[in-house]
């Protein structure tokens, strides 16, 4: 699934965050061969043997013996979660359009509408946006 999902980027990857539902072998190679560095929580007693995958190997060596580095990466992904998780609990968690394109289109109308709200809501406390 993620490979389907960063395809449709058109920019070499940067950093790739993603929560351990991710963690597998064929999407730190994908990240990897892209450009990108991934980040992702390994699963319980998962080995750092690549079997031929050599981003998997640095990725599982980075979290086991330079945890705050990997740390220090992955937090940043709990703002990123905080954001959609707003989204959703003000704009619904459904999108209303039917094909993709208009989906897409939708998705950045809703994160545009939510930078809105919050500048709206900086300026009414008296903070200069």
């Amino acid at each position: 699934m993620l490979p389907t999902l960063l395809a449709r980027l058109e920019s070499p990857l940067g950093t790739v965050l993603g929560d351990a539902a991710y963690s597998s072998r064929r999407n730190a190679t994908y990240v990897g061969d892209h450009g990108g560095e991934p980040f992702f929580p390994p699963k319980f007693h998962w080995t750092a043997r690549s079997h031929g995958h050599p981003s998997w190997r640095r990725m599982i060596l980075r979290y086991r013996h330079h945890p705050q580095v990997f740390h220090e990466s992955y937090r940043f992904r709990a703002n990123v979660e905080g954001t959609f998780s707003s989204i959703k609990r003000h704009q619904g968690a459904f999108l209303r359009a039917r094909n993709a394109a208009m989906q897409r289109r939708e998705a950045g109308w809703r994160m545009i509408a939510k930078n809105l709200d919050r500048l709206g809501r900086f300026a009414a406390r008296g903070g200069a946006p």
